[in-house]
């Protein structure tokens, strides 16, 4: 499971001119010109970091000339980091793991949200869930990590938002159009006995309620001012967007995961600092060795104290903004 339950603060951004928009939906008109890029710069050599927004208005067009030129010249493209697990258990013994699967899912003991949650939090999901869920009983003894998921998904989809970003594909295909390499930094998990680990997650409570309270959060005060915030990017003004807040909803569910003591008896207590220093070693690598590179990164690891940018920069390296659209 991938959560991308971001979200903003409810700090309301100018509304672009590029779109009409409402609390219950929203309309894009015409091709926007798309975000500019950060340079990451060592001496002649420079990576063009495209930062990406999710969730954006469906049927965004977005103009891609700027993405264009700088895979024109670059000689790799970097993709954001990724974890994956594995094990050696073949097709059929994936297909016997489905049931264990289907039940993780689930609080443990058959609890019931009502139960797990406190008071005054499942109050407040009672009337969200009505207005984006309807009358769905079994969602009830789910754990509040995935009932936060399919709430999040379906309130971006009422507002006509898609948890999607239109960059990669884009991206990808002119990279194989110039047969250029595709670094997809990543950190593999080996898992030897992956069935005992599904059971021993299905007896785990977990700690999830921050994350469930967060994406309430996110559902009853921001998902009105995502879709400006898809706008902005789209119109290249990289100021504005830089004066929303994002709330690190996601941050508090991937936590919630990785805080079970699961991965530390699998030896993999550090994922999350793995990761993001598979992508900082990729792209130091193409500063070293590449005299253009580009990089597609979601905006929420980008900026901040402790994002990307900070992180490169404290290395020494010169990172210049891109400039607002006219």
């Amino acid at each position: 499971m991938v959560l991308t339950a971001s979200g903003v603060s409810a700090q309301q951004p100018d509304p672009s001119p590029a779109s009409v928009s409402s609390a219950n939906s929203v309309e894009v008109k015409g091709v926007l010109p798309g975000p500019g890029f950060w340079k990451v710069r060592q001496g002649e050599n420079t990576l063009w970091l495209l930062a990406t927004v999710r969730p954006v208005p469906r049927k965004m067009e977005w103009e891609t000339i700027k993405l264009e030129r700088a895979m024109a010249t670059a000689d790799v493209l970097i993709a954001a980091p990724s974890l994956s697990m594995d094990a050696d258990i073949g097709f059929f013994g994936k297909i016997g793991l489905l049931p264990s699967l289907l039940k993780a899912r689930k609080n443990p003991d058959g609890k019931t949200l009502r139960e797990v949650l406190p008071p005054a939090t499942y109050q407040r999901w009672l009337g969200l869930k009505q207005r984006y869920l309807g009358k769905d009983k079994d969602i009830e003894y789910w754990r509040p990590i995935f009932v936060a998921q399919e709430l999040y998904q379906a309130a971006i989809k009422q507002a006509g938002l898609q948890n999607y970003s239109p960059v990669w594909p884009v991206a990808e295909k002119l990279a194989d159009r110039r047969k250029l390499t595709i670094e997809r930094p990543q950190v593999k998990v080996k898992v030897a006995n992956p069935k005992q680990l599904i059971q021993d997650f299905n007896r785990q409570a977990l700690n999830d309620t921050a994350c469930f309270e967060k994406t309430l959060d996110t559902v009853e005060r921001d998902v009105q001012f995502m879709a400006e915030r898809g706008n902005l990017w789209a119109v290249g003004n990289v100021s504005q967007l830089q004066k929303i807040s994002f709330t690190d909803t996601s941050g508090a569910c991937i936590n919630a995961l990785l805080n079970t003591g699961l991965m530390d008896r699998l030896g993999q207590g550090d994922l999350k600092a793995r990761v993001e220093n598979a992508w900082l070693l990729a792209a130091e690598n193409a500063l070293k060795n590449q005299r253009n590179s580009v990089a597609i990164l979601n905006m929420a690891d980008v900026i901040g104290p402790s994002g990307y940018l900070a992180r490169l920069r404290a290395k020494g390296y010169e990172i210049e903004a891109p400039t607002d659209l006219p």
